[in-house]
């Protein structure tokens, strides 16, 4: 537990100040220029960026609900490696059933994030699409020239990077939270069971 879980944390706690300010202070920053190029256009790539609001975080959850189950299977198999004798049946075809579940788990976790990317990146060839739609609009109506609609496709091209890096922060800290939950209660049980035992 201590080699494979802990190491995770601490690593994360290196940079988990300076990757959202960075990110997230880009991110304003194209979000403010796309503003000033023009105002309808960034409501509608707005409006086509909120569905992710909804479905990242909802996806995020059911990853952290199988990382959280992954560990504690883990710990299990862990415990039965270290603990089992020699030709024992029972323990091999439950240490089986545990290998499976953890391959499964592991197959969910990778549908979620795939699929939680190939979401993300629809989403953004979809503002593309109403940026032309409606830089197009603004053009026919001589409010927006040419180089408008170009320099606004390129603005959603760099929110891309900084979107995509919070949200893998994001998840980053969602794991770390869990990891770091199962290693607190683990931690407390072993200090209430010496303390039991000293009673």
């Amino acid at each position: 537990m201590i080699v494979a879980e802990v190491e995770s944390i601490g690593g994360f706690a290196g940079g988990s100040v300076s990757e959202p300010l960075l990110q997230g202070g880009i991110l304003v920053s194209v979000l403010a220029y796309m503003i000033h190029v023009d105002f309808w256009m960034a409501g509608a790539a707005f409006a086509l960026f909120v569905p992710q609001l909804v479905f990242v975080p909802l996806m995020q959850g059911a990853i952290n609900r199988r990382t959280r189950a992954r560990v504690q299977i883990i710990r299990q198999l862990s415990i039965s490696v270290v603990e089992g004798t020699s030709s024992d049946d029972a323990r091999d075809r439950t240490d089986d059933e545990h290998i499976e579940q953890v391959f499964e788990l592991n197959m969910g976790i990778f549908r979620f994030k795939f699929t939680m990317n190939f979401l993300m990146n629809l989403s953004t060839q979809l503002q593309i699409i109403s940026a032309l739609l409606v830089g197009g609009w603004a053009m026919y109506a001589d409010r927006l020239a040419i180089g408008g609609v170009v320099a606004f496709i390129s603005g959603i091209g760099r929110i891309t990077d900084p979107w995509g890096d919070l949200v893998n922060y994001f998840r980053d800290v969602n794991i770390t939270q869990v990891k770091y939950g199962l290693v607190r209660d683990a931690i407390n049980q072993q200090a209430q069971g010496q303390e039991l035992e000293k009673t």
